[in-house]
């Protein structure tokens, strides 16, 4: 009877250590400062400063997205700065300064950190079906905005945000959506 007991007590024994040095052995350790890896669009200055330069304008302002609150954040000379003395303004006459590169890589960084996911595929597949994005979807009115619908899928506002998703900015369509009413209700005005 002890001899069972024994052997039954190896086998037991034997069968724990195996099974912690296989829990032990699957588990991996994840450095602190490993990247998740996104697949997007560019954040260079000529990729991305132009559409920056267009969302700073459009939806950059103190009241909507040019607020710590938010979870996109937009940073530029038209509403949020990086720089607390960094007075809001673009223009230097009036004592403000310029959209800082610094400002926008930040504004990149909080786009793409949205839905990291959702974002590779739709820059893997060349900015097609840019609407499973909810930044888009909402701007084109096709989810619930306080800001209500801003752009018209087409429209220069969307080829400047889409062309950018594909990889191949359009600078000339952000440049020229910069002159678009700020305001959905300013639309009817033009």
């Amino acid at each position: 009877m002890k001899k069972r007991r024994r052997f039954h007590a190896c086998v037991v024994a034997v069968a724990a250590a195996l099974a912690s040095a296989g829990v032990v052995s699957s588990c991996s350790v994840v450095p602190g400062d490993q990247r998740v890896g996104i697949d997007a669009p560019s954040g260079s200055e000529s990729a991305f400063g132009p559409v920056a330069d267009y969302l700073d304008h459009r939806c950059g302002s103190l009241d909507c997205h040019g607020q710590m609150s938010r979870n996109l954040r937009i940073y530029g000379c038209e509403g949020m700065r990086l720089d607390p003395k960094a007075r809001p303004g673009c223009s230097m006459l009036l004592g403000g300064s310029n959209t800082t590169a610094d400002e926008h890589l930040a504004t990149y960084r909080s786009l793409v950190g949205l839905e990291p996911t959702v974002m590779s595929q739709v820059y893997d597949n060349k900015g097609e079906h840019a609407e499973l994005l909810t930044f888009v979807r909402k701007a084109r009115g096709l989810e619930a905005h306080k800001g209500g619908t801003l752009i018209t899928p087409g429209d220069l506002q969307d080829i400047c945000i889409t062309s950018w998703l594909a990889g191949t900015t359009n600078q000339t369509a952000c440049f020229m959506a910069i002159g678009f009413p700020m305001f959905p209700q300013d639309a009817a005005v033009r």
